[in-house]
């Protein structure tokens, strides 16, 4: 056995540092033990033949192409620092409350109180933080000079898409919460939102009455809020507001690496991006190394998007042996929704794109009838777990772990997902829209365009 699979790798086409299959899927493959397949990789890496890196798996050649460097040694500021940006970015700290006393962030953060000072100084020095006796809040620009409304209301611009009449579906939870936290948050702040939508089709925008409009006709309005979720080009909808003088705060529900650097360039404005990037999936696969799991397998059947494959590369990247099972033909869930609408009637729409999506699961399940104790599932949201288990009861499956608490962790943090008790990373609306808000009322502080927001695992 150990010589057939030993000729099967050699003989198969593979390149200088590509990855060889992982120990599990050469189990699988070949009906074999791990302590052969083992035997096998240690022969090929005697002979010169792979290199292994802890954690990431076996690759081809005698050594990695690219010699890693050690890292810096981290000063004990430059690791204060880091330590509070992630809790920025994780919501910890509110723009709007005063920072803990100076004796509970030296605990958090396990800092003497002169190096404490020195870091406060310097964020005050930046213009991020004000001192106000003992306490340290974030700075407030309040930029009354805009002036009000009739009414003695500040207008704020928000954009989202839209049909041809105006008209606007929330897509997901996390929209749905998006904008009860804009309208929420504008209410708690008097600001009087001017609710509009961007037909992409047409170009115009839109008022709720289904009239269209322009922007000059809101002359007193002080800042924007853009989402583009959902929208097929966004450009357009940033071409809009290109000549505005007011701050501009976008909602960036597509690949980082694509806004328009025209845009990035211009003051006043800001990106803010939640579930875009590898992040999301570096801290699931953190979350999972801290519990001491370190194989899992990854589901996604929406693996033509680049947010799926970002998940992926982030699970890697924190250091975990990731088996994944994607499907490339679509790029989110959207996409079986909209053959729904052109299959069913409406009412029907969501129970038939479910269906679509069970028989696509299918095909990406390994034909196994047991899990090792230390296997994980990673779903690429709710949707895919909650049907991993519908299918599991209905004997479809065998999910790892124990039945009533199988091994299973998705992306959304939906309602879902508490009513069927996983695991999921909830990427953190509250924090996204405080921020957005925060920078529209403070623009000039800090010196960040695109704005990451971090969330976490929430167990139930």
């Amino acid at each position: 056995m150990r010589n057939k699979i030993l000729q099967a790798l050699i003989q198969s086409p593979h390149k200088r540092d590509e990855a060889l299959p992982s120990v599990r899927m050469l189990m699988a493959t070949f009906k074999a033990s791990s302590g052969t397949v083992q035997a096998v990789l240690r022969q090929l890496q005697d002979n010169g033949q792979i290199y292994c890196i802890r954690g990431k798996g076996c690759f081809w050649g005698s050594s990695p192409t690219q010699i890693q460097l050690p890292k810096p040694r981290e000063s004990a500021l430059a690791k204060l620092n880091r330590l509070f940006e992630e809790d920025w970015r994780h919501g910890e700290y509110k723009p709007t409350d005063p920072l803990p006393l100076l004796k509970e962030m030296a605990e958090r953060y396990h800092a003497s109180l002169p190096l404490l000072r020195k870091f406060l100084a310097q964020k005050m020095e930046a213009g991020i933080l004000q001192q106000n006796g003992r306490r340290y809040f974030f700075a407030q620009n309040h930029r009354d000079a805009f002036g009000n409304s009739g009414n003695g209301l500040s207008e704020l611009i928000f954009v989202t898409r839209c049909n041809s009449w105006g008209g606007f579906t929330a897509e997901s939870e996390r929209e749905l919460d998006f904008l009860r936290l804009i309208y929420k948050t504008a209410g708690a702040r008097k600001y009087k939102l001017i609710l509009l939508g961007m037909d992409e089709n047409s170009g115009d925008l839109i008022d709720r009455s289904g009239q269209v409009v322009r922007l000059q006709d809101y002359t007193h309005a002080i800042g924007a809020l853009l989402s583009t979720l959902l929208v097929q080009k966004p450009l357009p909808l940033l071409q809009l507001f290109a000549g505005v003088k007011f701050p501009v705060a976008v909602w960036w529900e597509q690949p980082v690496d694509s806004i328009p650097k025209f845009y990035l360039n211009k003051p006043h404005w800001a990106f803010f991006n939640s579930t875009f990037g590898e992040l999301p999936g570096i801290e699931v696969g953190k979350y999972l190394a801290n519990n001491k799991i370190q194989n899992v397998t990854f589901f996604s059947p929406y693996h033509n998007s680049s947010w799926s494959k970002d998940r992926l590369t982030g699970l890697q990247k924190a250091g975990l042996q990731v088996d994944s099972q994607v499907d490339v033909e679509f790029a989110s869930p959207w996409d079986y929704r909209q053959i729904a609408r052109a299959s069913v009637a409406k009412q029907s729409v969501e129970a038939y794109s479910r269906r679509l999506l069970k028989k696509k699961l299918k095909t990406l399940i390994p034909a196994r009838d047991e899990w090792a104790p230390d296997e994980w599932w990673v779903c690429v949201n709710d949707e895919v777990a909650g049907l991993f288990i519908e299918m599991a009861e209905d004997g479809e499956c065998t999910l790892p772990g124990d039945r009533n608490q199988p091994h299973i962790i998705a992306f959304d943090n939906s309602a879902e997902s508490y009513l069927l008790r996983i695991r999921s990373y909830d990427f953190n609306t509250d924090a996204l829209v405080e921020q957005m808000f925060y920078y529209l009322e403070n623009p000039e502080i800090g010196k960040n365009k695109i704005h990451h927001i971090l969330g976490n695992v929430v167990e139930k």
